[in-house]
């Protein structure tokens, strides 16, 4: 893919210490496109209303444009509308299912052993947790799912694609396997959203959960995707305005779904802002990005795995089943991870990631005091994997 996208990203073009910045930290959280930006200034010095509230033209545009951006939330993932819940990220989209399913400690929920905290904690104080165990690269031994259910597995749930290794999980399989056991599935698309096609009656997953911010839009934006029928079994968790139709002393009414799901004031320019980078990702072509990024993937790999005393977690996995992610741990005297990523952006101008990555349960298994993490996208190149690569070579 071309490098015209870069230009539409106004972060891009600022500098580190008069150096020009290479954004690889897309993992963590994206650059907003002047679209997206521009989407939220014009909520405040064009609408700036509350939604499903107000009869006046304000609050009418404020709903309308609200709506519009869960209708493209909708068509992004193929769902309906009235599958699609607004939180504030997708740590609150787990939250959710978890207080909304009404769990308690014999319930048993299955995922690996290397899921990012959000999809680990909330089922961790909820239910008992069933670890799948991962390998020596922290990739998940997919082919013990079966094993590990049991009559009192209430949920399964994984990430489309890990955080910290780039892979895409076998999703269908796992879902084929669950639902054979009369068990729903949940889907972390936190970071594969953005690189890949989704399309929920595909996979048919029963609950999908992103973040805004992790597909070019603002912070403070979650989804969560309910399939209609599940709606049924999900209890009422946070409850206020705006998620009834009457209060009365002696009785309420709650709405329909998915507003019974968003009380109180939602984020209605982030909500908005969404809309705006689903409008730019869909422009850019789902299929292309996906493809981009696969490309640059395999050139992380590569060029990461060639560095002196470089482990590089699940480098064995084929570039078809990656998107542009990758995380390792590189041996430099007297430094953590964490020390490397400083100097890069320190001394290059070069922006990765440097920890556990919310991911602390892996990196424990796998015997690593944290990784190293870069994450490219759409915007960048093969030259700013280069100096990535280059720099290091220089720090080793």
């Amino acid at each position: 893919m071309p490098n015209k996208f870069k230009a539409d990203f106004p972060l891009l073009s600022r500098d580190v210490d008069g150096m020009p910045i290479t954004y690889l930290d897309s993992a963590s959280t994206t650059p907003k496109p002047r679209a997206v930006i521009d989407a939220v200034t014009r909520y405040y010095t064009e609408m700036g209303a509350n939604v499903h509230r107000g009869v006046h033209p304000l609050g009418e545009s404020s709903t309308t444009a609200y709506e519009r951006a869960r209708h493209a939330v909708a068509a992004l993932i193929g769902a309906s509308p009235q599958e699609i819940v607004f939180t504030r990220n997708a740590t609150e989209s787990f939250n959710l299912v978890a207080q909304g399913l009404g769990l308690s400690s014999d319930d048993e929920v299955v995922f690996p052993a290397s899921e990012h905290h959000s999809n680990y904690m909330p089922w961790r104080l909820k239910a008992k947790t069933v670890l799948v165990d991962i390998d020596d690269e922290a990739v998940p031994r997919y082919q013990q799912l079966k094993e590990r259910l049991t009559p009192r597995t209430r949920l399964v749930t994984l990430a489309h694609v890990s955080n910290v290794t780039g892979v895409v999980a076998p999703v269908e399989e796992w879902i084929a396997i669950a639902h054979a056991a009369g068990v729903p599935v949940m889907v972390d698309a936190s970071q594969s959203v953005s690189h890949l096609p989704i399309d929920v009656r595909k996979l048919d997953c029963d609950f999908l959960a992103f973040s805004s911010h992790k597909i070019f839009g603002p912070s403070g934006v979650g989804v969560l995707y309910v399939r209609k029928d599940r709606f049924e079994t999900l209890q009422l968790w946070n409850v206020g305005g705006g998620m009834v139709n009457y209060h009365g002393e002696d009785r309420y009414e709650v709405r329909e779904a998915p507003f019974r799901y968003e009380a109180g004031t939602p984020n209605i320019e982030g909500a908005i802002g969404l809309g705006a980078a689903i409008e730019y990702v869909r422009a850019a072509k789902m299929d292309d990005i996906g493809k981009h990024s696969r490309a640059l993937g395999a050139q992380l790999v590569e060029g990461l795995s060639a560095l002196p005393g470089a482990r590089v977690l699940g480098a064995h996995v084929p570039s078809d089943k990656r998107v542009a992610l990758c995380t390792m741990s590189l041996p430099v005297p007297s430094m953590t991870q964490a020390n490397i990523a400083r100097l890069l952006a320190d001394s290059h101008g070069i922006l990765v990631s440097g920890g556990f990555h919310c991911a602390h349960i892996l990196h424990h298994r796998i015997q690593l005091d944290g990784t190293l993490r870069a994450s490219a996208h759409l915007f960048n190149d093969e030259e700013d994997i280069e100096r990535l690569i280059g720099a290091l070579r220089d720090l080793v």
